[in-house]
């Protein structure tokens, strides 16, 4: 009986340090799991704000080019209005140049609502450009008009791309 009883005994405490065994191994191989998934979700994230700094930067710095063009031809008109004769051509150059940089980054940053707006929002300041010698300053002013809301629809579809919510 007594050999029967240090049996049951062995048996028990074998079994204990197995059962602790398995379970410090399970343990062990879950929280290994648990960490990578979280390496991997942090990395997602960094990826993704990366991503979302580079577009924000990229509509920033169109929108603040697409200014600087209007900002020009308004010169342009009013050197014009004065009497000056201005080369359109040379006068733009340096805004047009910028404007086309920023353009060129932000079809490769952006997504395909914001690439087609401001696709199309750069056309009406091209078309303002060629006419922007040729009329008054009054002329002027109603023709910007046209620039109002193509540039609000690109605002608003850069900022919905950026998830920015009010």
């Amino acid at each position: 009986m007594t050999n029967a009883s240090a049996w049951f005994a062995l048996v028990g405490v074998l079994g204990g340090v197995t059962v602790t065994g398995v379970m410090g191994l399970a343990t062990a191989a879950l929280n290994h799991r648990w960490g990578e998934q979280t390496r991997i979700n942090t990395h997602r994230e960094q990826e993704s704000r990366v991503i979302r700094d580079q577009r924000r930067e990229a509509c920033h710095d169109y929108l603040l080019a697409t200014n600087a063009f209007w900002q020009a031809m308004d010169q342009l008109n009013l050197n014009a209005s004065r009497g000056e004769q201005v080369d359109r051509a040379e006068y733009l150059r340096a805004a047009n140049t910028t404007l086309q940089d920023t353009y060129v980054y932000l079809t490769i940053s952006c997504g395909a609502k914001v690439r087609e707006l401001a696709d199309s929002y750069q056309g009406k300041l091209y078309e303002l450009a060629g006419e922007a010698q040729d009329v008054t300053r009054e002329e002027w002013g109603k023709l910007s008009d046209r620039t109002h809301q193509p540039r609000k629809e690109l605002r608003e579809a850069m900022r919905n791309e950026l998830d920015v919510r009010d």
